[in-house]
């Protein structure tokens, strides 16, 4: 039995921290889809369960730019929803499957804390 642990790797490795899960790799920006990430659990930097990826914005570039992200709430009632840079997120794909996991480098509280977004 293969023990699964994620690891982050200082800033600047993907995203703002760089994250590692037995299992997974790094998935290329550039080759995701909106559907690929959105409804997607977000892990914060010690693993946590901190919120999911509520939609994604595309530039006019055709590449995605922002994430709404919900944090709290249940059943997506109550939810506070932040917008960030995609760039802060680290998406990693399972490596012969399709599950995706994105993490970031904070705490619910901190997501929580940042002003609401509405649109």
């Amino acid at each position: 039995m293969t023990h699964e642990t994620t690891t982050p790797h200082g800033p600047g490795v993907g995203g703002a921290f760089g994250f590692v899960r037995n299992g997974y790799d790094r998935a290329e920006t550039n080759d995701l889809k909106t559907a690929d990430v959105e409804g997607a659990t977000v892990y914060g930097r010690e693993d946590e369960t901190i919120g999911t990826v509520k939609s994604l914005n595309v530039g006019t570039s055709g590449k995605i730019t922002d994430a709404v992200i919900d944090v709290g709430g249940f059943l997506g009632m109550g939810a506070h929803s932040v917008l960030l840079p995609f760039s802060a997120l680290t998406v990693l794909r399972e490596t012969n499957g399709l599950d995706m996991r994105v993490h970031l480098d904070t705490t619910k509280d901190k997501l929580k804390a940042m002003p609401h977004h509405t649109g």
